[in-house]
C-alpha cells in the first residue's frame, strides 16, 4: 500500500508522515499496483497531467484516489472543472461552512483555516481576526460539480464550493481550491489530524 506525494520538483522518494515523494514528472513510472492513492500539490504541471488524463483515470476508475490541490485550469482528470476566482471584498466573503462531514477533515473547526499569520504557537481566533490575512485557504470556486459530487466547504454569503470529492468508477477524486492541504495540518491551528486523516483517505479507508 503506497501513498505518492507528487511535487514540482526533483524528489529522493523518501517515505514522509506516510506519504512517498516524487517529482511529478516521474508518476507515469512511480503508478504501480502499490500505489493507493495520490497527492497532488498545487503547482504541479496541469499541461504534463492532462496529456497524463488516460492513466490518471484508470487509476481512479479502477480505485485509486486522488487529492487536487490549486486552481484547476486544465482538466486532466474526468470530472473536472476550471477553477474561478471569487469575488471578495472582506474575510467574511472567505468564511468556510463545513455542508457535509468527510473523514480527512473530521474532528477540525472550519474557523481554524481561515487566517494566517506569522506569528509562532495557538493565536485566539479573535486575535486572528484582528491581525491574519484570510485567502490563503481558497479565494475561488468551482460551479459545475460533477454527478454524484459531496460538497465539502463553501466560502462566504454566496456559499461558492471550494472542497468537494466525487465518485469516478470505483476510486474517488478530492479537490481542494487553495493552497495545499497539508499546509494546514498545523498543531497551532489545532488541525495536525488534517494530516494522518487525508493519508488514510488516500489508502482507501473512509469513505
Amino acid at each position: 500500500m503506497t501513498v505518492l506525494n507528487a511535487f514540482m520538483a526533483p524528489r529522493d522518494r523518501q517515505v514522509i508522515d506516510g506519504m512517498r515523494e516524487i517529482d511529478v514528472y516521474d508518476f507515469p513510472a512511480e503508478c504501480d499496483d502499490s500505489v493507493t492513492g495520490v497527492y497532488l500539490s498545487g503547482d504541479v504541471d496541469q499541461e504534463y497531467l492532462l496529456h497524463q488524463r488516460p492513466l490518471l483515470n484508470s487509476f481512479v476508475i479502477r480505485g485509486g484516489r486522488v487529492v487536487v490541490n490549486g486552481h484547476v485550469q486544465r482538466t486532466f482528470l474526468d470530472g473536472l472543472s476550471p477553477w474561478r476566482k471569487l469575488d471578495f471584498r472582506s474575510p467574511r466573503d472567505l468564511a468556510l461552512t463545513r455542508v457535509n462531514e468527510h473523514p480527512v477533515w473530521a474532528g477540525t473547526d472550519p474557523k481554524s483555516f481561515l487566517y494566517n499569520t506569522g506569528t509562532p504557537g495557538p493565536v485566539p481566533f479573535e486575535e486572528l481576526a484582528r491581525i491574519g490575512v484570510a485567502g490563503f485557504y481558497g479565494r475561488g470556486w468551482y460551479a459545475d460539480l460533477p454527478d454524484g459530487a459531496r460538497l465539502v466547504h463553501t466560502l462566504g454569503t454566496t456559499n461558492a464550493p471550494v472542497d468537494y470529492d466525487y465518485p469516478l468508477g470505483t476510486g474517488r477524486v478530492l479537490v481542494h481550491g487553495g493552497n495545499d492541504l497539508l499546509q494546514f495540518a498545523t498543531a497551532a491551528r489545532g488541525t495536525q489530524r488534517l494530516r494522518t486523516q487525508l493519508v488514510r483517505w488516500l489508502e482507501g479507508f473512509d469513505d
